[in-house]
């Protein structure tokens, strides 16, 4: 019997098992280049907003046209600028502030430092998986399937976002106090229309210095000619509270300068209390006190005639000694650098603090302990001179994230009030604002080598890694406390 010739011969419509499927290729892009940010957000208290990368399912769709290894790249790069998004989003940097702060990245704890190791081996990994999932040879039904799936996708996402009210292109800088939950996100347009609004706002006002900017220091110092007649000029002590927001709960807000209202303290005092506007991290509320100015991180970058019009400067035309004091690096966000030219005599940070014998408090930035500075801090107001002192004194016990040891330290105390009874990382944050501001009490209650003038003021709103806990924060304002000494005291 003749055996057919093409019996053996293998056919081009046999399926081959385990081969490209569009079904599978739409669920690896879906799910898979979104884990390192959905596993990773908790652990490095980043905010995510939207559980979807839409850029992830573009990917997708270029994988059609593209090689492996291309592909493998832009996965790569879309998960990073993820990352860096959420980030930009939670501590509010634009991305060309974020990239200057990367180079402090050695100063962070090492477990935030092996956090984001663990998530750079999960990103290879991931991206290493998804590309397997991607064919340039796959059957035509099948690709065509994948493409069609993937647009309908992405469009049914993108739509469920707008017709439930919700912006698809996510800018860090947000206004609103509640941003609304979203089912996807769009980094990389995100990130660079951000960049584009930032620049736009630091070539006028930034650089060009067009309007000044309302501080509590300014406000404060506009007291000092009341006190022209007394024997000795005023200390002036700034203390930029870090991560001291204003609280939507009156209760909360109250509570946090509850150390104020002491009557020994209102004895010596006038209190002044109220609100000022902030934009941008601590830098930015640096800017702000020190020189009224939109200045943010070009702080370091400000010409001499900018720099001239700061309150270090000023005052020391005045007459007045200047001393800045900040529990953590000075390479930090470059101060080492730009405090010396804005006017400061003395300067100490951590590593001066600690071989003075302050200890140290853990924390995502370990540095100095703000209680043991405000202490260090009363020893030269105590000091008798015969010229007066400026200090300027940035906190650092407060900076976010709160570590889980602080949070169960203070787990007891959480009954109080009925948002920090719901939340124990708002608890934490209060307890270690309230905290600071017992500290600056204490130190204005203490005995002084001359009258003193207490500015304490917030830098930002905390920045949280949940919409929950930011929307218990004004977003546009910052509290302040200003401590006036009374005349019929200091005469």
């Amino acid at each position: 019997m003749a055996i057919p010739a093409n019996l053996d011969a293998p056919s081009t419509r046999t399926r081959i098992p385990g081969g490209f499927r569009w079904y599978t290729f739409l669920l690896a892009f879906l799910v898979l280049p979104n884990l390192p940010l959905l596993l990773a957000a908790r652990p490095l208290s980043l905010l995510l907003r939207g559980y979807i990368n839409l850029d992830y399912l573009l990917i997708g769709l270029l994988s059609f046209f593209i090689p492996r290894a291309v592909t493998f790249v832009l996965l790569f790069a879309a998960i990073v600028l993820d990352f860096i998004h959420a980030a930009c989003v939670t501590y509010l940097f634009s991305p060309a502030e974020f990239v200057q702060v990367m180079r402090y990245g050695g100063l962070l704890s090492t477990t935030r430092i092996g956090l984001i190791v663990a998530a750079f081996a999960l990103t290879l990994l991931i991206c290493f998986i998804t590309t397997a999932f991607t064919s340039r040879r796959a059957q035509m039904r099948e690709r065509r399937m994948a493409i069609v799936c993937m647009l309908i996708l992405i469009a049914a996402l993108g739509a469920a976002d707008l017709r439930s009210g919700r912006q698809i292109l996510l800018i860090h800088n947000e206004t609103s106090d509640a941003a609304p939950a979203r089912l996807t996100r769009t980094p990389t347009l995100g990130l660079l229309y951000s960049q584009f609004i930032y620049e736009r706002y630091g070539r006028g006002l930034r650089l060009g210095g067009q309007r000044a900017m309302p501080s509590a220091t300014a406000l404060a110092l506009n007291h000092l000619q009341d006190y022209k007649t007394q024997t000795l000029p005023p200390n002036v002590v700034l203390v930029l509270v870090e991560s001291w927001g204003l609280a939507h709960d009156p209760a909360l807000r109250h509570a946090m300068v509850d150390a104020y209202s002491d009557p020994s303290l209102m004895a010596r005092y006038k209190v002044l209390r109220g609100t000022m506007p902030f934009e941008g991290p601590t830098t930015s509320g640096e800017g702000r006190e020190l020189c009224q100015s939109h200045l943010g991180s070009y702080v370091a970058k400000g010409t001499t005639a900018q720099l001239d019009r700061c309150v270090p400067l000023r005052l020391h035309r005045m007459g007045y000694r200047t001393l800045a004091v900040h529990g953590f690096d000075g390479k930090m966000y470059d101060r080492k650098e730009w405090y010396p030219r804005m006017g400061f005599d003395d300067i100490w940070f951590h590593d001066r603090l600690e071989a003075a014998g302050l200890p140290d408090c853990a924390g995502p930035f370990p540095g100095s302990c703000d209680k043991a500075v405000a202490g260090w801090i009363g020893e030269r107001l105590r000091q008798p001179s015969d010229r007066p002192l400026f200090v300027h004194w940035v906190t650092l016990s407060s900076h976010l994230p709160i570590w889980q040891s602080v949070e169960e330290a203070y787990a007891g105390s959480c009954g109080e009030n009925v948002v920090t009874r719901n939340d124990i990382a708002i608890c934490a944050w209060a307890h270690l604002i309230a905290t600071a501001n017992q500290s600056v009490r204490d130190l204005a209650l203490g005995q002084l080598g001359r009258p003193t003038i207490f500015v304490i003021v917030g830098d930002h709103a905390p920045p949280f890694d949940k919409d929950s806990e930011r929307a218990q924060f004004s977003s546009s304002e910052v509290p302040y406390v200003i401590l006036l000494p009374r005349l019929s005291v200091t005469r």
